[in-house]
């Protein structure tokens, strides 16, 4: 709802599955394999000069959309990420998504208990300690909803999400 939004947030759960390989002929170029559909699709984009990528990676892509002059941040929900976490920390400004995943000991909203690591959520190894990988399991957050329930929090339109530091 920005009026003059400095870039796109799309979220997506990407087709893993490959486009099927063109045959290899001989005295022909290998032609190129894709890990995704959306690879392919990006890739066209790109040779059809309609944008070019700035960031490849398997779980966000930034692209450049040259007639458009915007950025469309692709963000892509894989596993071990949710849906739900990954929703909510891509709707609303940056400093909402920050306080979100922080913990409350330090003045965030996320209970100090849990984490959030790869765009999902589960238990810390240890209260007061910090690891980036989710040894506990991922707790399931198929909607939005649930991380704000995790959170203590009723739910909150995308266009009034704040960041209510308590330090």
């Amino acid at each position: 709802m920005k009026a003059e939004p400095k870039d796109i947030e799309i979220l997506a759960i990407p087709d893993l599955m490959p486009p099927p390989r063109n045959k290899i002929e001989f005295g022909k170029p290998i032609p190129k394999v894709y890990k995704t559909g959306l690879d392919f699709l990006i890739d066209e984009m790109i040779k059809s000069d309609v944008c070019y990528l700035k960031a490849g990676g398997d779980k966000y892509k930034k692209i450049w959309l040259k007639k458009e002059s915007i950025q469309v941040d692709l963000f892509l929900v894989t596993p071990p990420a949710e849906w739900g976490v990954q929703s909510v920390i891509r709707t609303g400004p940056a400093d909402f998504s920050h306080w979100m995943v922080t913990r409350k000991s330090i003045g965030g909203a996320l209970p100090d208990e849990y984490i959030v690591a790869d765009g999902a959520v589960g238990k810390r190894e240890r209260p007061r300690g910090f690891t980036n990988d989710l040894r506990s399991g991922v707790i399931p957050m198929p909607e939005e909803i649930d991380f704000f329930k995790l959170c203590g929090m009723e739910w909150i339109e995308p266009c009034q999400r704040v960041a209510r530091w308590t330090r």
